[in-house]
């Protein structure tokens, strides 16, 4: 009786076997068919979306950079950047958010970084806060409470001299943040901004020249149609504001900034997002407004 259980049992799983090894057969046999209109819509080639899909909502750029101003000479990043902002081939006076180190010796606190962030806002940048620390770029969620608070108000105090105003927004170095930096960020009257592409230039010294950037770029742009198709990424004015950072002490983003932000254009109608009639923001108080509707609801392209 056992044994003709088991014999039973043994035919009905080889059975089963043959009706999965005849299923698998049948989907492998009618792979090649299927790749043809497949590989149409990006079969060969994953980013690339179907042209004739109906596209979503227009988007513009804001460009944002961390880590400011550099000191190098006599080649300095961040003048290369604004002068490559302001004279490009792809839409010239472009606008950006500069979150900046106001007390580093190795930033904003020496004679070149105070001029070089003058610069920034006498342009029509926004200067944002990164760190306001005399110690500079230290994670925020390893201070003290009365060490961050100090950051944050020197921080807001420096760029006020500069610019006449107090920051509206804030970037965590290392981006490190939890309920604590936040409830101090919301005391200061700071939105916190992250981003929904990132260069991934972050380096600045050694081996940084990026050798994908082309395609990390377009892999990033496809998450942010996703996320458009998703109902994610709010509209505002009637297009998607997307956030895009750069470090400006990278040379090497510095040197290749018009690149990018051809590259940027160029991939974005490669995965099928349509670009707005002027693809980048260049109105500061615009940008500052967008930057801060974005903060608020704290929701990005990549989900953290």
């Amino acid at each position: 009786m056992v044994e003709a259980s088991l014999r039973n049992y043994d035919q009905s799983a080889r059975a089963a076997l043959r009706m999965k090894l005849f299923a698998l057969l049948g989907r492998l046999t009618a792979l090649p068919v299927l790749c043809v209109p497949l590989a149409l819509m990006g079969c060969q080639n994953p980013g690339v979306r179907d042209a004739t899909a109906t596209p979503p909502h227009s988007v513009r750029f804001l460009l944002t950079f961390d880590d400011g101003p550099s000191l190098r000479k006599p080649f300095n990043p961040t003048i290369a950047i604004l002068e490559q902002l302001a004279h490009n081939d792809v839409q010239p006076q472009i606008k950006a958010v500069f979150f900046v180190q106001t007390r580093s010796a190795s930033a904003g606190g020496t004679p070149l970084g105070q001029e070089i962030l003058r610069s920034i806002h006498d342009e029509g940048h926004v200067i944002a806060l990164h760190s306001g620390s005399a110690r500079g770029h230290k994670n925020h969620r390893f201070l003290s409470p009365v060490e961050l608070d100090q950051s944050l108000s020197d921080g807001t105090a420096d760029i006020r001299a500069i610019s006449g105003y107090d920051p509206s927004l804030v970037r965590p170095p290392y981006w490190s943040f939890d309920v604590h930096t936040q409830a101090a960020y919301r005391a200061h009257g700071l939105d916190m901004l992250l981003t929904d592409v990132s260069a991934r230039d972050g380096k600045i010294w050694g081996w940084h020249i990026s050798l994908r950037r082309r395609i990390h770029f377009r892999a990033k742009l496809a998450e942010v149609r996703r996320g458009i198709e998703e109902d994610r990424l709010p509209i505002v004015q009637g297009v998607v504001p997307i956030v895009i950072t750069f470090h400006d002490t990278n040379d090497f983003t510095a040197r290749h900034m018009q690149e990018y932000l051809q590259i940027l254009v160029e991939e974005s109608r490669r995965v099928g997002l349509p670009l707005a009639a002027k693809p980048f923001y260049d109105d500061g108080d615009t940008i500052e407004r967008v930057a801060s509707l974005r903060a608020g609801i704290g929701v990005y392209a990549a989900e953290r």
